[in-house]
């Protein structure tokens, strides 16, 4: 049986004081974040180190960064960092290994208990939180036998290898898929993927002469300027053979390049986004907008002489990685580490877009290697590009769409059995650092059951129908827009809605699905606005800033009534809706809008009964859509914030997914 003992029972910290002498040399620690180990940094000369007053670190001790133990920095001391040198920001423990497994104990400090204890014995802002040590050596854990803890590292290290292997083969099939993508595209360029046949008999070798009509007609019009003659292809560089009516050419030839800038713009007021390498989202065929937040302005363009990439055109990485390739869905300024190809008429873009992504990695050979590698425009206009006639072009280009979403759901698939994974894993060893052991016939589960580690409840408070409705929205404009109207919006009443309806258990119309701002209920505006403006409660403006716009609602005559139809139609759940709307009374729509979203993805994994971690729903919230990214920093503060206001999901109404 275990016992109840306080931290400073089994540490005792330990504090060999040593003064740095100039001329002697000094082993350093480093210890990692997320339980990454303690590992030596260096060795200097005492005169190079500034800190004279130092301690002296040994091996075996339990080791802590006072300012990172609540991102996991933490450790045991291994034989290479013995009589290390640390400064007072690290704290280093004797341990009482008659009580601890050393074992136990590394598993233990590993657990998201243990990060919970640090981040609760951690005071000071949020970026300088420093731990204190009182706090945490008086907490206290339910300590197991030591017998049973040395059963449960014996369990636990069983189930890693198993979880190990698991985790390898998802990895490999996660490679097979990459692999996939890439035997697509190749049979798409090798003419194997579709017929060859056309209506008009044209083949690429036509085309190409009909290109280069139209390229000669643009310089003579001055609208492109007159490149250099690429070097015709040999037949050693032809990388496999294409059907009779294709042709062989270089990128060049079939489009056109726009240099980038060179010198980042000194203003940005407009609306034209300004685009780098970073931009370039996973899958790489559409940039991340959400990764720039400055654009310029046509004066802007025009003031500092830059190049508009327009529209179809392709973008390609000409820095480092050259498989960064996307089709350009708007209009866009870019610096010089991008190569933009705008193709020539009865080009397909996104057939271009396809091979040029295939054939990208072949320029590596020719890449100029200084401290970083990069392509100029003559090696990214000699790209290798097989030719069809548009005719197959569009043909490939539909069956490349359809194997490249089959590939996205292998993926997911393969990415979810990896989250899982991920998720059991911590489960298990939880269980198995708690003491609880599964019958040895025991297998796991996909889906987790309803258990004590969720609050699920499925009961309907109220029936609403869309006067109901009305009533609410009417009165939470009423209630929220008093403190704060020039934030109040159909952004922040759409995710108050959505709230009240979930947290207080409210069965309504309103079917909620993901949208870019969070949970988006399309009868908002086409159902419960305009019931509103009929019942006098409110008249509701739209006003166009540009690229976004702003809805206001102004109180009409029957406004006054809304309390009382409230206090009457949902007299049984007033209070708790209150309550609700009391803790966002001063809050602005960007934090109602991540509330909203985690409480949504937190919903979601509770209603399909699935196991998760805090970091499992921060990667929810971030793959809501590309525009959750700006909120990265907040995440933790935002599950926080759920937790003590106490508003946290219990799994009631539907699951909110894609339109």
């Amino acid at each position: 049986m275990g016992r109840v003992i306080k931290f400073k029972d089994f540490l005792k910290r330990s504090k060999i004081p040593i003064e740095i002498n100039d001329t002697e040399r000094y082993k350093r620690v480093t210890i990692k974040i997320k339980h990454g180990g303690v590992s030596l940094r260096d060795e200097e000369i005492g005169k190079l180190i500034g800190t004279k007053k130092q301690f002296v670190l040994k091996e075996g001790q339990f080791i802590l960064s006072k300012i990172d133990a609540r991102y996991g920095a933490f450790g045991i001391a291994p034989a290479e960092v013995d009589n290390a040198i640390i400064t007072g920001n690290f704290w280093a423990y004797n341990v009482d290994f008659n009580l601890i497994d050393i074992g136990w104990f590394n598993q233990f400090t590993n657990s998201q208990f243990f990060y919970d204890l640090c981040e609760r014995a951690s005071s000071g802002i949020t970026h300088r939180k420093y731990l204190s040590e009182d706090s945490f050596l008086n907490n206290e854990i339910d300590l197991p036998s030591l017998d049973d803890q040395k059963k449960s590292i014996k369990k636990i290290s069983e189930l890693k290898n198993t979880f190990s292997l698991a985790s390898a083969e998802i990895t490999h099939q996660l490679d097979l898929i990459k692999d996939l993508r890439q035997a697509f595209l190749r049979e798409a360029m090798q003419g194997k993927l579709v017929n060859n046949d056309t209506s008009d008999g044209k083949t690429g070798a036509d085309l190409l002469q009909e290109i280069q009509f139209e390229k000669e007609k643009l310089i003579k019009e001055k609208k492109i300027k007159k490149s250099k003659p690429l070097a015709p292809i040999s037949e050693d560089e032809i990388p496999f053979e294409i059907p009779q009516n294709w042709v062989w050419c270089k990128a060049g030839e079939i489009s056109y390049s726009i240099v980038p800038n060179r010198d980042k713009p000194k203003s940005f007021t407009g609306d034209i986004p300004w685009i780098t390498q970073t931009n370039f989202s996973e899958k790489s065929f559409k940039l991340d907008y959400s990764k720039t937040e400055i654009g310029l302005s046509e004066t802007e363009i025009e003031l500092y002489n830059c190049r508009i990439m327009p529209v179809n055109s392709i973008v390609m990485s000409c820095v480092g990685r050259f498989d960064l390739v996307c089709l350009l869905d708007k209009a866009i300024v870019a610096n010089q580490q991008l190569h933009c190809f705008v193709p020539f008429n009865n080009i397909s873009p996104k057939y271009l877009t396809y091979n040029i992504k295939l054939f990208s990695k072949f320029i590596i050979d020719k890449a100029i290697k200084t401290t970083i590698m990069y392509v100029n425009k003559e090696k990214c206009e000699s790209i290798k590009i097989s030719l069809p006639p548009l005719e197959i072009q569009e043909r490939i280009v539909t069956k490349l769409d359809e194997l490249m979403d089959y590939c996205d759901d292998l993926e997911k698939s393969v990415k979810e059995s990896q989250n899982y994974n991920e998720q059991l894993l911590q489960q298990v060893l939880r269980e198995a650092l708690e003491g609880k052991n599964n019958a040895e016939d025991e297998k796991l589960q996909l889906v987790a059951e309803e258990s004590p580690i969720y609050s699920i409840s499925k009961d309907i408070q109220k029936n609403c129908d869309t006067g109901d409705m009305a009533i609410l929205a009417g009165y939470i404009i009423k209630k929220l827009s008093t403190q704060n109207s020039k934030d109040f919006g159909r952004v922040k009443l759409q995710k108050m809605l959505h709230l009240v309806q979930y947290h207080c258990q409210l069965s309504s119309e309103l079917k909620y699905q993901k949208n870019v701002a969070g949970p988006y209920a399309w009868e908002l505006e086409h159902v419960i606005e305009p019931k509103l403006k009929s019942l006098t409660f409110f008249e509701i403006k739209k006003d166009n800033f540009g690229a976004t716009s702003k809805v206001t609602y102004t109180p009409l005559s029957a406004s006054n009534e809304l309390t009382s139809l409230f206090n009457r139609e949902f007299k049984d759940q007033a209070e708790s809706i209150n309550n609700l709307l009391n803790k966002f009374q001063d809050k602005t729509w960007e934090f109602c809008e991540r509330i909203s979203t985690m409480y949504a993805v937190w919903n979601n994994r509770l209603i399909r009964k699935e196991l998760f971690t805090d970091e499992i729903l921060k990667q929810d919230f971030l793959a809501w859509d590309d525009k959750k990214k700006r909120f990265i920093d907040v995440l933790d503060h935002t599950i926080e914030w759920i937790r003590k206001a106490k508003i946290e999901p219990v799994g009631f109404g539907d699951y909110i997914d894609k339109k």
